[in-house]
């Protein structure tokens, strides 16, 4: 037996990368998710999907919060409300739709991603009303419901009426091409 062939061959370092890649990437989040009931928030996103359990919860939450989005037409004054399930018909989320999850995930916190939406609403809005005067600004409310532990919510989950219920203004974008400003000074209270 020659002294070669009794070496133990080592293991090739892209072999080496692939392992540490997924114990780094995707066992270290599963077992962070397993302890926690989820990743921990300094995980990019991506990470933070595949790593998290789903149908495991730690803590009940202790409000749930909604979404809207208005807009002002060009020679209009007044917001109004846009009808959501026309614009956003899928809900693949249970009773939410894509506008409630893009909010939730990325819109509550990030301008830029409300301003691309914005935009796109008001394209969106355009093929699916061309008869109407196009819009000239978005804005997005933000609310949360507090659920009561002595009344836990019953049965499907509505979004309370924008008029009715406590929101406040994230932001609001001006879309016209003279004047592209943000108009998130715009906050607080609309009640």
């Amino acid at each position: 037996m020659t002294e070669a062939a009794a070496a133990p061959a080592r293991p090739l370092r892209r072999d080496v990368a692939a392992a540490l890649l997924v114990l780094v990437v995707w066992l270290v989040p599963i077992s962070e998710g397993a302890i926690q009931a989820a990743p921990a928030a300094w995980w990019p996103t991506i990470v933070r999907d595949l790593g998290s359990i789903s149908c495991l919860f730690r803590h009940r939450p202790e409000s749930v919060s909604y979404y809207f989005v208005q807009v002002l037409r060009s020679g209009r004054r007044e917001w109004e409300a846009i009808d959501e399930r026309a614009m956003f018909p899928m809900e693949p989320f249970g009773y939410r739709s894509r506008f409630d999850r893009f909010m939730e995930r990325f819109g509550h916190r990030s301008d830029n991603a409300r301003l691309d939406l914005a935009r796109w609403v008001a394209a969106r809005d355009r093929e699916l009303n061309p008869v109407r005067s196009p819009v000239v600004a978005v804005r997005f409310l933000a609310g949360a419901q507090t659920i009561d532990r002595a009344r836990p919510p019953a049965g499907r989950w509505h979004k309370p009426d924008p008029a009715a219920a406590p929101v406040r203004v994230l932001s609001s974008h001006d879309l016209r091409e003279g004047d592209r400003k943000d108009m998130s000074e715009e906050t607080g209270n609309l009640r």
